[in-house]
């Protein structure tokens, strides 16, 4: 039994330490999750679009820097389409406040969306599947959500979609490990 309980402690903490760099984010505002036109902060035109996020999700690797996106919206993906092609998509920040009052804030473009690869700008399957590397000084601002991702068309230029990145909280240690004990003493009691 001892020898059970050090392999996973000792799978556990090396489990911790390959996963301590990256950081995984949600899409919200004051419409709800994801990618909505509820979430935008000027009235949006002759569209109900949403969109959010897709396999993989949103991260980011405090290591590397790199912030890999995979968004999408339209019908294709399992969404609602956008009044046409999008014109446009960033990542503004930082707003001048985090959690949710940014959801209310506008900030300027930081992160250009729509020229780099994995940029697909079709209203019923479009989306982003790439990655951006973030600047150092933006790192705290990110972590602190004060960055929302914005869809623009020709029909709402100011954006028709958007969606704030909100850090989703991770399991803390002493959590996992009471999981790991429970288990353990539900192992036994087997035996």
């Amino acid at each position: 039994m001892k020898k059970l309980f050090l392999s996973f402690c000792l799978l556990f903490a090396a489990s911790s330490a390959s996963n301590a760099a990256t950081i995984f984010f949600d899409l919200a505002g004051t419409g709800g999750p994801g990618l909505r036109t509820t979430n935008e902060n000027s009235a949006v035109v002759g569209s109900s679009a949403r969109g959010g996020e897709l396999l993989g999700g949103i991260t980011f690797n405090n290591v590397s820097l790199v912030l890999s996106i995979n968004t999408g919206w339209g019908t294709t993906n399992g969404f609602v389409n956008l009044s046409g092609n999008a014109t446009a998509g960033h990542l503004h920040g930082p707003t001048t406040s985090g959690g949710t009052t940014s959801f209310a804030q506008n900030a300027g473009v930081k992160y250009g969306l729509d020229s780099v690869a994995g940029w697909n700008s079709s209203a019923s399957a479009g989306g982003f599947n790439g990655t951006v590397t973030i600047l150092a000084a933006d790192v705290p601002a990110l972590l602190n959500g004060q960055f929302y991702m914005n869809v623009h068309t020709a029909t709402n230029g100011g954006g028709e979609i958007r969606g704030n990145l909100v850090q989703v909280p991770e399991p803390t240690v002493s959590l996992m490990g009471a999981a790991a004990t429970l288990g353990l003493l539900t192992l036994r009691r087997r035996r």
